[in-house]
């Protein structure tokens, strides 16, 4: 693989040799005038046109067995997803915007040390400089998203019950898409990137909605590195998968999955979905309701509880026992990624990158970690997939996304 320092290099050469404008400024021209959205919607609406031309191309876009995975709770990896040549220039094109001061800080309550991002969209809402035709070489990344258009297309037909995944008609954020960079040092604790908006807030699903709102659904991370070494780099992305694969994560029709009923000798794993408008009470409206693989659905209560429970679970027996009824469903049930009171305990992780032993907030989950190398693609589920990233010793290049999907609740 072409170093990153190379590329530039390169790249740089072939642009002061050309006889003919800049392809930059070819492309910027053509762009001009165009928002971020419509962009990224005519990339999709490519793809999904391609696709019911030739169904059988999906294959080519994404190997057998993506959905299954997805669906069952689990990242797919997809090593040298790009070519040593379109990592090199994405890399290229990545420290080139950082060296002409287009990052900006990358801060939260769950970032550690200088972590700065390129995005797609501005706090304002206006275009971002990785949609800026005159910003590096924008042809590059206009590539790059076009690839990811393919994908998210190829999903939209493979996932189960994710209707507007790849619909181009929702007017709202459709997409995330930005360059991130890490310094040595930098860290991001363990996470999910979407939850119910139950869980974000008391009361939220009663709450009036932009007509076009819109949530996480898949998470995507490509790396940009050669040469990573992570017993020398560091940097892993931790993933705490269920030691037991589900069905069926993440969403069942207009409910967003909280948490688990973990697996047992016989019994299998199982997503937890709530529902916040089953009461008439004003406050007691929330139901817990799984479905097993054969997709039979089933209530975890008698009767609704009050949001107050969700905010309290976190080991707390009591808590849980407002929620659930059984005493067998209440020793398997646990939230996604809810108030944690002891911290995780896990065994490192073997060569094949999973962890050894009981592992993660309820000792249904199993640490994978996955190395950060150049042209690696990995895809998992928005909500019911906890992840972080480890402190990494060396710079770090890479690009971070979601496709997004309509909100309900």
């Amino acid at each position: 693989m072409v170093p990153c320092a190379v590329a530039v290099a390169l790249l740089t050469t072939a642009a002061l040799n050309a006889p003919q404008p800049s392809r930059r400024k070819v492309v910027a021209g053509a762009m001009a005038g165009l928002s971020a959205d419509a962009m990224w919607q005519q990339a999709v609406a490519a793809a999904e046109i391609a696709l019911e031309a030739a169904p059988s191309t999906a294959a080519s876009i994404l190997p057998p067995g993506t959905a299954e995975q997805l669906d069952a709770g689990r990242a797919v990896i997809l090593n040298d997803w790009l070519s040593p040549a379109e990592t090199a220039a994405l890399c290229a094109d990545q420290i080139s915007c950082l060296e002409n001061g287009h990052f900006k800080d990358f801060t939260s309550n769950i970032h550690r040390g200088d972590i700065k991002s390129m995005p797609s969209f501005l706090g304002n809402g206006k275009n971002g400089p990785w949609f800026d035709a005159s910003v590096g070489d924008f042809a590059v990344r206009q590539s790059f998203m076009n690839r990811m258009a393919e994908v998210k297309a190829a999903l939209s037909s493979q996932l189960t019950d994710r209707p507007t995944l790849a619909t181009t008609k929702i007017n709202g954020l459709t997409f995330d898409i930005q360059y991130l960079h890490y310094k040595p040092g930098a860290l991001v604790s363990r996470h999910v990137d979407d939850r119910h908006v139950e869980l974000k807030r008391p009361g939220g699903a009663r709450l009036q909605k932009k007509p076009d709102a819109t949530r996480r659904s898949i998470t995507w991370l490509a790396y940009l590195n050669d040469d990573w070494d992570p017993k020398r780099d560091g940097g892993q992305l931790r993933l705490h998968e269920r030691a037991q694969p589900s069905s069926h994560v993440g969403a069942l029709d207009t409910h967003l999955q909280v948490g688990w009923l973990r697996a047992t000798a016989t019994e299998g794993e199982q997503p937890v979905f709530l529902d916040p408008f089953r009461g008439d009470a004003e406050s007691e409206n929330c139901m817990l309701f799984t479905r097993d693989a054969n997709g039979k659905t089933r209530d975890l209560s008698r009767a609704p509880f009050a949001n107050t429970a969700l905010r309290e679970f976190g080991g707390d027996a009591a808590a849980s026992r407002l929620m659930v009824d059984s005493a067998a469903d209440q020793s398997r049930f646990h939230l996604i990624d809810g108030p944690r009171r002891v911290v995780s305990q896990w065994l490192p992780p073997g060569e094949d990158g999973l962890g050894r032993g009981a592992a993660g907030e309820d000792g249904g989950e199993r640490v994978r970690d996955i190395v950060p190398r150049g042209g690696t693609l990995v895809l998992f589920d928005s909500v019911s997939l906890p992840h972080e990233v480890l402190a990494t010793n060396r710079l770090r290049y890479g690009l971070q996304g979601w496709f997004h999907e309509k909100l309900y609740y």
